[in-house]
């Protein structure tokens, strides 16, 4: 890690240290979801760009306004922003000269019932001293659940994997199983497969847990591969239960999504009306792009679940 990252890091770390005092003060509880805790959990130097509370959704108002009257302002409106899925996490930049990052959770990709996973992370948190203060941070059953449901929505990014390999590594067969409950007890057991059996020691800690390979939707073990977003929208329409004007509504969703999720993932569209209509037809244009690659790949994942 360079001075620079290092540095950053350091002043990330206080940012978590702040944010949730901020909010103990305000009678909110947060878990700092990766970042230091996870980086001393794991054992490793990890570089990390941003700091991720998660909190209970049911406080995510209060949450809100604690941040805002502090001078945290959010990037976006709070709007859905995964047209796929319910919004999970809200980017806040943080007061001061550095533009640093807040994302507010109130779950988690993959995860069908966010306030169980409140529940099943708060309630065995454990302190860490960080910065000059004390965070929340999941224990290694939580780690361990994380680590998979991050490897199986990775964003594009290989650090996720990496995350899984070394938590499958340093974590005791006891935290895997108590994951694997976990994942159950907050409607995650698709997600937790798929990103436990992307790497073969994951695959063999699924198969003691009993989590069949069948059981992978085709859309998030396409995701976990890093498949075009064509594909995975491609996919996950198809198993939208319900009738096909339902799908055909996702479809449409997927090919001109909410004007702030597409200001979310595409920072050409801020700005005016007419970036965000270049923003569009490029968006258009990528789906055309990639239809050729999407195929294909739905074919071998059609290949694996058939």
């Amino acid at each position: 890690m360079t001075a620079g990252l290092a540095m950053r890091c350091l002043a990330l770390d206080a940012l978590a240290v702040a944010t949730s005092d901020l909010l103990r003060r305000h009678g909110v509880d947060c878990l700092l979801l990766k970042g230091a805790g996870l980086a001393r959990r794991l054992g490793v130097d990890r570089v990390y760009g941003d700091v991720d509370l998660l909190v209970a959704p049911a406080t995510v108002p209060a949450v809100r306004d604690a941040l805002h009257a502090a001078g945290y302002r959010p990037t976006l409106p709070p709007e859905p922003y995964d047209v796929a899925a319910r919004w999970h996490e809200q980017p806040f930049t943080a007061p001061g000269a550095l533009p640093l990052t807040v994302d507010l959770h109130r779950g988690f990709a993959g995860v069908g019932d966010p306030d169980a996973l409140w529940r099943s992370l708060r309630d065995p948190a454990e302190p860490l001293d960080l910065a000059g203060g004390r965070v929340l941070v999941p224990d290694e059953a939580g780690t361990a659940l994380l680590a998979a449901l991050h490897a199986a929505c990775p964003g594009g990014s290989d650090k996720p994997a990496l995350d899984l390999d070394r938590a499958l590594a340093v974590l005791p067969p006891s935290a895997w199983a108590v994951a694997g409950r976990l994942a159950t007890r907050c409607d995650a057991v698709p997600a937790f497969t798929v990103g436990m059996r992307l790497r073969p020691a994951g695959a063999t800690v699924a198969d003691r847990l009993g989590l069949s390979a069948t059981a992978e939707p085709a859309s998030a073990w396409l995701a976990a591969r890093r498949a075009t977003p064509t594909t995975v929208g491609l996919a996950g329409a198809v198993e939208v239960p319900g009738p096909w004007p339902r799908r055909l509504r996702l479809l449409a969703r997927l090919a001109l999504p909410a004007p702030a999720y597409l200001r979310q993932v595409d920072p050409a569209a801020r700005g005016g009306r007419w970036r965000l209509v270049r923003a569009y037809a490029r968006r258009t244009w990528r789906h055309v792009r990639w239809l050729p690659r999407g195929v294909r790949e739905l074919r071998t994942a059609r290949r694996r679940h058939g």
